[in-house]
């Protein structure tokens, strides 16, 4: 059995598969989203107070990361057969009262243990892992634009969140900030979840989309167009293929940079003589150029092959790194946040390239055997970078290792034509091409 009930097919006003997606925004942004853009203010503070260095407090990704990496399959697995409501209000409760948790910690250990260890199930089950994944599975047509949507709920957590917690912790310092983030948490989340929160449309009675085969046939014949079968690969099957070990590298190696970007941006700004106005401003302008790129590279992955979109988001990524580099003036810091924006888009296709080539019905399975690999790179990425600082005092060296591995995802991204075996199809489930 699911956590959904069947139930007679009907037209609502609105799709349900648009509630998925408001979820999916604002559980992102709450949770992925505030450890990505509004934790990297409380970086320098929380340094200085519990003289920990740069390397140490990045070092709770990578064990964020190895702890989500081995529940990513099960976990996919479970989403797959029983749906997500109560696999996401159980990691709700945990990310709420993990991050108030975070008011006590006084050492190193308890940092790990509380922001590291708890909050890393609490992502795991609540993060956009499963809601990107569930979004897939209620779109086939629109599902660009849907994923569009619903990755937008990080880059907002800059808009929103980085600003909040500057002023946050400039009033009330930051241990009482982490109590009203994850009171905030709490009371967003739970409620949403519990009520709209469903596996696929088919267990409610409803079609991809909104839209019923017979809609899409009728479509079909009236514009000349094919009907397309939907292809479900299981994860076996997309295991054995190029494309999809080429795309996992090619989000992988730009998963490693944006995750170490986006957290060691402000420090770096800092050391280089810009002031806290001017890295939030940075902050405020990549991520609302994110969010409004979303729209923009959703819209293009509905008209073109999406890994053609990949590469040119990957270069937009390859020249903000170079601006930030080079960057001598506030309009230079500008320059690299808006540029950079613009190419913020992996999250965009970490769900929409697995999906299109391999099919719905298994997908929190296939990209569950591929998270280790993704969980991995967006937490050695933070680490690599916070050692290397230790040590050399700069972020030179790896901003300029961080080019060479964009412009290699992008390469990789060019690879990865379509797979092409003998599939199962579902006959139920259909899109126009």
């Amino acid at each position: 059995m699911t956590d959904d009930t069947p139930s007679k097919p009907h037209s609502p006003r609105i799709f349900h598969g648009w509630y998925i997606v408001g979820i999916a925004v604002t559980s992102s942004m709450l949770l992925s989203g505030f450890q990505t853009y509004a934790f990297s203010f409380f970086f320098k503070p929380m340094s200085e107070e519990l003289d920990i260095g740069r390397g140490a407090i990045s070092a709770v990704f990578l064990i964020r990361a190895v702890i989500m990496g081995f529940l990513a399959l099960p976990v996919g697995m479970a989403v797959d057969r029983y749906g997500p409501r109560v696999l996401v209000m159980i990691g709700i409760i945990i990310g709420g009262f993990s991050t108030i948790g975070m008011a006590w910690v006084s050492s190193l250990l308890g940092f790990y243990l509380v922001f590291g260890v708890i909050r890393a199930l609490a992502l795991t089950l609540a993060g956009g892992e499963v809601t990107t994944t569930v979004v897939a599975k209620w779109f086939i047509r629109y599902r660009a634009r849907a994923l569009a949507i619903s990755s937008i709920g990080i880059p907002m957590a800059g808009v929103l969140l980085a600003p909040l917690a500057a002023l946050l912790i400039n009033l009330y310092g930051w241990r009482n900030s982490f109590i009203i983030f994850g009171t905030a948490t709490l009371v967003i989340l739970l409620v949403p979840a519990y009520l709209k929160l469903r596996r696929m449309p088919e267990d409610m009675g409803l079609h991809p989309d909104g839209i019923s085969p017979e809609e899409i046939e009728a479509r079909a014949v009236s514009s000349g167009v094919t009907v397309i079968p939907e292809r479900n690969w299981t994860m076996g099957e997309a295991v054995r293929t190029p494309a999809l070990w080429l795309i996992t590298l090619s989000l992988n190696l730009t998963i490693f940079m944006t995750s170490s970007i986006t957290l060691h941006q402000v420090p770096y700004m800092s050391d280089k003589g810009f002031s806290a106005t001017v890295a939030a401003s940075a902050v405020i302008l990549m991520t609302f150029m994110a969010v409004m790129a979303k729209f923009f590279w959703g819209f293009m992955a509905e008209r073109y092959p999406f890994r053609y979109c990949m590469v040119a988001s990957q270069l937009f990524d390859a020249v903000g790194i170079t601006l930030l580099l080079t960057a001598s003036s506030n309009l230079g810091i500008l320059a690299y946040a808006f540029t950079m924006g613009i190419g913020r888009s992996e999250g965009l296709w970490n769900a929409h390239a697995y999906s299109t080539y391999f099919g719905r019905r298994f997908l929190g399975s296939t990209r569950g055997i591929v998270a280790p690999i993704r969980i991995l790179a967006s937490g050695g990425g933070p680490l690599i970078t916070g050692l290397l600082f230790d040590a050399t005092g700069d972020y030179i060296i790896i901003f300029r290792i961080f080019i060479a591995v964009t412009l290699m995802g992008a390469v990789c991204s060019l690879l990865a034509t379509p797979p092409k075996a003998k599939e199962r199809v579902e006959p139920s489930a259909s899109e126009v091409s």
